[in-house]
């Protein structure tokens, strides 16, 4: 489909489009995004520094939790009873529940355990109406004092409220902060949502996008996790990315119309070269446009009546070149006059040639007299292929039948050379072309003609046909010594030849039937692997 065409005025305005608000609205898509990012940021920073700040003070109020905690394994009558042997249904040393009463309320239920991790005694407290609190489980070690040993364990339940104290910094920034026991997994806080929700780094929930920053602490063994919705930090920076953004589509409006205007007064001149130009495609070469001025129109107009000039001249020499042609088909005709005494030549010479005694030395001199009579009648037969192929008869052809025939002419070349012409391609009846089936039969003469001087011995050469739906394809294949690559580029021009008794006229051949008949031609070579020829008949 043919591309739409615009004008030269509406293309300033597409550059201009291009070149300055197409940057306007990156810049300003570019402010939005940076709005969001740093929206992203702020809020990464607010949750980093609430967890530092949950983080110290859970670590203040367990270091002094622990240290109370810690009393229970250093009374003295659970030392006694760790370093013996259990006693069943041994009750509570009185010390020990004496210490587990002083200790804060929030340490709920307290088992002492012995070094074979057997239960010994579990103290709780009763009648406690934060019974459903969530509690921390830890577990800390009894030592001996003296010698140092480690007597048995000490597992506690201490409610985390304790521990985290009021979350006011965070509920005040519109933050949720979740805690987990990492032992159990259990959830120590409350949270408004699902807790899987604080597993990534970002989630949905009522309508908004919430941002998630995390901390794992190894004393306690917790996993805090604090989060906020994203809109309360981004909307102020995306408030005034928007505001700037509307300014630049003020700006970038108010350039387009002033282009428009500017352009309208410089495309008029223009017009008139249009004009101009349109009047000398129609053949009106004696058509002048004004001159506007020293400026780049003006240039242009001065550059366009020059080459309106130039053209009538080029117009006289083309008519003298027309002439010249007409010579060249004089030479043609001379060249066909040239075959009727080399025919008469080459008979007189045959007979020389019977005539002779077996011995004789003249055979050598007769003989290369009718070589050179051959290769002269050769140039002479490709010099009138030149100047007949603009010349054939429109007429229904199988395209197998010129292949076939020219197969049977070039099988005696590849006889010689000792290779081997593969024609498998063709059984049966080929497609059908428009064209001359003599001239088709010349084209893949020369082809097949050209294979059989690039192979060696036991070398091989094949022909591939395919139908296509609007073309016939036939691809004249060798495995011969093949064409350099620099040089492929070349082997249509006239004259041009790699052999020594080459004409450089046969390719040339091939190429003017093949584009009397509508078609192309391709040539693709590997040097040391082959060369494929592939020509494309219109159907």
């Amino acid at each position: 489909m043919r591309a739409p065409e615009f004008s030269f005025r509406t293309r300033i305005l597409l550059i201009v489009l291009t070149v300055s608000v197409v940057p306007l609205a990156l810049t300003g898509l570019w402010l939005t995004r940076s709005a969001e990012r740093s929206g992203r940021e702020l809020l990464r920073t607010r949750l980093d520094e609430a967890l530092e700040q949950a983080v110290s003070r859970i670590g203040t109020n367990w270091l002094k939790l622990r240290s109370d905690i810690l009393f229970l394994g250093d009374e003295a009558s659970v030392q006694e009873a760790l370093a013996e042997s259990p006693v069943p249904g041994a009750p509570v040393p009185a010390g020990l529940r004496r210490v587990f009463e002083e200790l804060d309320p929030s340490v709920r239920r307290v088992a002492v355990l012995d070094a074979s991790d057997r239960e010994r005694w579990v103290l709780t407290r009763t009648g406690d109406e934060r019974r459903d609190e969530p509690t921390l489980r830890q577990e800390l070690a009894i030592h001996q004092r003296f010698p140092s040993l480690e007597l048995g364990r000490l597992v506690v339940d201490i409610e985390f409220r304790a521990l985290v104290g009021p979350i006011g910094t965070a509920s005040e920034a519109g933050m949720v902060l979740g805690a987990f026991d990492t032992a159990t997994g259990s959830q120590l806080l409350p949270l408004p949502f699902d807790p899987v929700a604080l597993d990534g780094e970002t989630f949905s929930w009522g309508r908004e996008e919430w941002l998630t920053s995390r901390r794992r602490l190894a004393d306690p063994a917790l996993r805090l996790v604090a989060t906020a919705p994203l809109s309360r930090f981004s909307g102020p920076f995306e408030a005034a990315a928007r505001r700037g953004t509307r300014w630049l589509a003020l700006v970038a409006s108010a350039g387009v119309v002033l282009t428009y205007l500017l352009t309208r007064r410089m495309t008029r001149s223009l017009e008139h070269l249009a004009a101009g130009a349109e009047a000398v495609a129609r053949g009106e070469l004696d058509v002048r446009v004004a001159d506007p001025g020293n400026d780049e129109i003006g240039r242009v107009a001065r550059a366009f009546n020059t080459m309106t000039a130039s053209l009538r001249r080029t117009l006289r020499e083309l008519a003298s070149r027309e002439r010249l042609a007409a010579v060249g088909e004089f030479a043609a005709s001379l060249a066909h006059e040239v075959r009727n005494p080399l025919t008469a030549i080459r008979i007189d010479l045959q007979r020389v040639e019977e005539s002779l005694p077996p011995d004789s030395p003249l055979r050598e001199a007769q003989a290369r007299a009718l070589q050179e009579i051959g290769r002269l009648d050769a140039t002479v037969s490709e010099t009138l292929d030149v100047a007949r192929t603009g010349r054939w008869r429109e007429e229904g052809v199988d395209l197998s039948d010129p292949i076939r025939a020219a197969a049977d002419a070039a099988r005696h070349a590849f006889t010689t050379r000792g290779a081997v012409l593969d024609t498998s391609a063709l059984n049966g009846d080929g497609p059908g072309v428009r064209g001359d089936a003599k001239a088709l039969e010349q084209l893949f003469l020369n082809l097949l003609l050209n294979a059989a001087e690039s192979l060696d011995v036991d070398g091989r050469a094949w022909i591939e046909l395919v139908t296509g739906p609007d073309a016939v394809e036939v691809s004249v294949h060798d495995d011969g010594c093949g064409i350099e690559e620099d040089l492929i580029g070349r082997v249509f021009d006239p004259l041009y030849t790699t052999r020594a008794d080459g004409t450089g006229l046969g390719l040339t051949v091939v190429r003017r039937i093949v584009e009397e008949h509508g078609g192309r031609i391709e040539v693709t070579s590997d040097v040391g692997v082959g060369t494929v020829v592939r020509v494309a008949i219109p159907r």
